[in-house]
C-alpha cells in the first residue's frame, strides 16, 4: 500500500483505487470472503483516524486537507500526511463504519467509499452504476474550489475528492501502530 500512496502523492491519483482494493482485502468481511485481519485473528486491533470529533451537524470532512496536487487543469486535495492529523485510534469495526464525509443530506463512511472504488470503479470490478455518495464526491467542485494565488479571482473546482479520501485512509492505516506491529517479524 505504501507504494500506491507514494505514487498517488507524485500525482498518479488513479492509484487510490488500488489503495481501496488493499483496504478491502485487509478489513472487509462478508459471508463469502474473509478479511486478512480476520485470518490473522487480529480484529481486536485499533486503527488511526484523522476524522475530527467536532460537531457533525452540518458538514464534515475527513481531515485538514493539504496542498493541491495534479495539473492546472485537474487538481485535487493532497492527503494530510502530518502525523498530528491523527485524532485517535478506533476499533476496526468503528473505523470501517465511521462517517468521513457529510454535506447536506449526503453521508459517506470509509466502507462506502472503499467498496465503491474496489467493487464498482475498477479496483477489482467495474460496474455501470456507482453509489450516490461516491458519485457525488466525483462531481467537480463538490468538496470545494481551489483559489490560485497570483491569479486574481481565479477559482477551479476540486476534482476527484473521492480518490483523495481513499488516499487519506491509506495514510491512516500506514500510521496505525497495532497494524504495523502485525507486519513486524
Amino acid at each position: 500500500m505504501w507504494r500506491s500512496c507514494a505514487a498517488y502523492d507524485q500525482g498518479h491519483i488513479d492509484e487510490a483505487v488500488r489503495i481501496a482494493t488493499a483496504i478491502r482485502v485487509l478489513v472487509h468481511d462478508t459471508k463469502n470472503s474473509t478479511s486478512l485481519l480476520n485470518h490473522l485473528d487480529a480484529l481486536g486491533i485499533s486503527l488511526a483516524s484523522t476524522v475530527s470529533t467536532m460537531d457533525r451537524s452540518r458538514s464534515v470532512f475527513m481531515f485538514g486537507m493539504g496542498q493541491g496536487i495534479g495539473t492546472d487543469k485537474r487538481m485535487t486535495w493532497a492527503a494530510n500526511t502530518d502525523y498530528k492529523a491523527i485524532d485517535r485510534q478506533l476499533p476496526i469495526a468503528e473505523w470501517w463504519e465511521q462517517v468521513v464525509y457529510i454535506r447536506g443530506h449526503l453521508q459517506a463512511t470509509r466502507r462506502n467509499l472503499v467498496l465503491a472504488a474496489a467493487n464498482k470503479d475498477g479496483g477489482a470490478h467495474v460496474d455501470s452504476a456507482l453509489t450516490k455518495e461516491y458519485e457525488a464526491l466525483m462531481t467537480n467542485g463538490e468538496s470545494g474550489w481551489f483559489h490560485y494565488p497570483g491569479e486574481h479571482g481565479t477559482f477551479r473546482p476540486i476534482m476527484d475528492s473521492h480518490l483523495m479520501y481513499i488516499r487519506q485512509m491509506g495514510f491512516e492505516l500506514l500510521n496505525s501502530p497495532q497494524l504495523l506491529d502485525l507486519a513486524s517479524p
